[in-house]
C-alpha cells in the first residue's frame, strides 16, 4: 500500500497535470473571493443581501472561498476521476497489479494520495482567497479586526476543514465513475452531468429531496451548514455515509472484475 501510495504521486506531480489543477483552482480561489467582496452593496445568487458588516464577521475571511466550493469540489471530482480512470485508458494497470497484486491495497494506496493531493489543492485555494481577502476588505469597507482574533482563526480551520470534506465527498463520486466507466471522459463526463444539472435539477424541482442527495449533502458541508435548513451534522453524516457506501462498491467493482487493459 505504502509503494502504491508513493507511486500516485509521480503522474499527479507532472508539469501538465499540476499547473493545470493548480491553475483551475487559483481561477475558481481568485473569482470567488474577487466576486463576494464586490457584491457588497448587493444581493447574492439566492437573492440574500452581501453586507460589510456581515462579512467582517469571524468567518469572513473564509466566504470568499465558500463561494465557489462547488468549482472546488468540481476540480476534486476531475482530478481524481482522471487519475484512477486514465490507469485503464493507458494500459498502466496491469503493470501496476503485477507488482501489487492486492487490489485493496494498491486501491487503498491510490486513494490515500489522491485524497492527500485534494486536501493540498484546498488548502492552496483557501490560503490565496485568505490573502486576497485581506486585500480587498479596506476597499470594500470591511473591518478585518475579527478576522485575527481566536474566533477567526478557529472559523478559519472550520472552514477549511468543511472544504475539504465537502471537496473529498465530490471526489468520492469521481472515484466510483472512474472505476465503473474506466475512462476518464466518460468518468469526468457522467459524474458532472449528475452532481451538477441533474441533482440540482431535482433539487429545484423538489426542495425535500435536497436532504438525500448526495452532491447537495457534500456541498452543505462545504459551506459549514450555511445553505439549507437541515442541521449540519446531518448533512455530515448522510454525506459520509454516501462516499463510504460509493467507495466500497467501487472497491468490489475494482476487485472483481477482469483487468483487460
Amino acid at each position: 500500500m505504502i509503494n502504491a501510495f508513493r507511486a500516485e504521486w509521480v503522474p499527479l506531480f507532472r508539469p501538465r497535470f499540476l499547473l493545470g489543477t493548480l491553475g483551475a483552482v487559483l481561477g475558481c480561489s481568485v473569482l470567488g473571493t474577487m466576486l463576494t467582496f464586490l457584491s457588497v452593496g448587493h444581493n447574492d445568487f439566492d437573492g440574500d443581501p452581501v453586507t460589510a458588516a456581515a462579512l467582517s464577521h469571524p468567518s469572513g475571511m473564509v466566504q470568499g472561498a465558500q463561494a465557489v466550493s462547488i468549482l472546488l469540489g468540481v476540480v476534486a471530482l476531475s482530478v481524481v476521476a482522471a487519475s484512477l480512470a486514465g490507469d485503464h485508458s493507458h494500459g498502466t494497470l496491469r503493470n501496476q497489479l503485477v507488482a501489487q497484486p492486492h487490489r485493496a491495497r494498491l486501491l487503498g494506496g491510490k486513494l490515500v494520495a489522491l485524497a492527500l493531493f485534494v486536501v493540498l489543492v484546498v488548502a492552496v485555494a483557501v490560503v490565496v482567497s485568505v490573502a486576497l481577502s485581506f486585500g480587498l476588505a479596506p476597499v470594500a469597507g470591511v473591518s478585518t479586526s475579527a478576522w485575527l482574533s481566536a474566533s477567526g482563526i478557529a472559523a478559519l480551520g472550520a472552514g477549511f476543514l468543511n472544504l475539504c470534506i465537502g471537496s473529498l465527498g465530490y471526489a468520492a463520486v469521481g472515484v466510483l465513475a472512474a472505476i465503473l466507466l474506466r475512462g476518464p471522459a466518460a468518468a469526468i463526463a457522467v459524474s458532472l452531468a449528475y452532481a451538477l444539472p441533474v441533482e440540482m435539477l431535482i433539487s429545484r424541482i423538489y426542495r425535500p429531496a435536497r436532504d438525500w442527495l448526495p452532491v447537495q449533502l457534500m456541498q452543505e458541508v462545504a459551506t459549514g451548514g450555511t445553505t439549507f435548513t437541515m442541521p449540519y451534522a446531518d448533512a455530515l453524516l448522510r454525506g459520509v455515509l454516501y462516499a463510504a457506501a460509493m467507495l466500497l462498491v467501487a472497491l468490489v467493482f475494482f476487485r472483481r472484475r477482469d483487468m483487460t487493459s
